[in-house]
């Protein structure tokens, strides 16, 4: 049964139905709040009853298929999986696909925003797109995606940490450090590569002075080499045959180890590459070319630390 209360200076009709989102409407007089809670709850308990209802998944049942026959086609299947299943944990994932509002989802945007980034949020937000997006368009359900109606939380800017020549200097030489998380960092370096991609290094990638990366986060690419970068993978110990899980945790190991904080295993990528641009004096394609970024804005708002002085610097020379 619908309640109908006086909220400011409208009536609002609340209905709350077991197995269902609650739904709520203000109007300016009681007579059209209550007309349109007896047309919508009557459509429910008719759609319900199975009067000229179509029969919708719940949206647990439609993760779980999309987790286990589109995922494992992905790149990032393993963080997919993770979040699709800590969506399935949430009340609203038993609810039909069709019963999916923009409210349903802005409240659970709201509740994660309290514990987790912007950022974070809408990377699950994304997930859940993703899943209606396909349910559309490959198993002609005809839903709307919810996701698209809302709005999305801003996500925090980018890190801007850069290790000091003393910090990369004690990853390296520590005695802590094993022989193989030595090279990778080295390498990293070098050639400002990403993790999985210098994991991944084998001899035969090498052709003359360039470097082929067949796997790589958008497409695979050759990058160019310098002298030293080129002699420090023809000496190291390949294939590295370590998980990207275990560099990760060894390279936080060695940070808290020698107390540098604030410090990811990526943020090696971006000195590596503010140091081609700023010391190396390469240009914005130049350095694309090695970053494998199509779009400059990434490399320039992401990965440049140039900042006013060093501008200054160049004006006065």
């Amino acid at each position: 049964m619908a309640t109908l209360r006086k909220h400011y200076n409208s009536w609002q009709a609340l209905i709350r139905i077991s197995g269902q989102p609650n739904l709520a409407k203000s109007f300016k007089s009681r007579t059209d709040a209550k007309r349109w809670s007896e047309k919508v709850e009557s459509r429910i308990r008719r759609e319900e009853a199975g009067v000229g209802r179509i029969v919708y998944p719940t949206f647990a049942e439609v993760a779980e298929r999309y987790m286990f026959h589109v995922t494992p086609t992905k790149r990032c299947a393993r963080d997919e999986g993770y979040t699709i299943k800590s969506l399935m944990r949430e009340s609203w994932s038993l609810y039909p696909l069709n019963k999916i509002t923009a409210n349903v989802i802005g409240g659970y945007r709201d509740r994660q925003l309290k514990s987790v980034s912007g950022t974070t949020v809408c990377r699950r937000l994304d997930v859940v797109s993703t899943i209606f997006t396909q349910c559309k368009k490959e198993w002609g359900y005809r839903v709307d995606n919810p996701v698209l109606t809302i709005r999305r939380p801003k996500k925090a800017q980018p890190r801007d940490r850069r290790f000091t020549d003393e910090e990369l200097n004690t990853l390296i030489t520590s005695n802590h450090c094993t022989e193989k998380m030595r090279y990778i960092i080295r390498i990293a370096l070098a050639t400002a590569m990403r993790q999985g991609e210098v994991i991944r290094i084998l001899p035969e990638h090498l052709k003359g002075n360039t470097l082929f990366i067949p796997v790589a986060k958008t497409k695979p690419r050759t990058i160019p080499l310098t002298k030293d970068a080129l002699e420090l993978i023809k000496s190291a110990p390949l294939p590295f045959n370590l998980t990207g899980d275990y560099v990760s945790k060894q390279f936080t190991k060695l940070c808290k180890k020698h107390k540098i904080k604030d410090a990811h295993f990526h943020d090696i990528r971006k000195n590596s590459l503010t140091d081609f641009m700023l010391v190396r004096k390469l240009s914005v394609p130049e350095t694309m070319m090695i970053a494998g970024h199509e779009d400059p804005r990434m490399l320039l708002k992401i990965y440049n630390n140039l900042e006013a002085h060093h501008v200054a610097e160049k004006l006065n020379k």
